[in-house]
């Protein structure tokens, strides 16, 4: 009976141990993760960022063609075709 009991008490003192490691390990996982998750949002909003910068770049200089052909066009008094972009 007495080496039951002992057992009992050195398994619950592991089982106490194995808890203390997986609190630790949450622990650190949680804010490993947070630094990840940190760090990704910040890479997807400068791509974004940069993609904005990009297509605004790109509807500039298609103003600016757009307004160039207009006036060329009205200059030699040629019709053309105009298309609509839309989103």
């Amino acid at each position: 009976m007495q080496g039951k009991i002992v057992e009992k008490r050195e398994l619950l003192a592991m089982l106490t141990e194995i808890y203390d490691q997986l609190e630790e390990l949450e622990s650190v996982l949680e804010s490993n993760l947070s630094g990840l998750r940190q760090n990704w949002y910040e890479d997807q909003t400068d791509k974004i960022t940069v993609c904005g910068n990009k297509l605004e770049t790109i509807e500039n200089e298609l103003t600016a063609f757009s307004e160039t052909k207009s006036e060329t066009n009205n200059a030699t008094g040629s019709k053309s075709m105009q298309l609509e972009l839309g989103f």
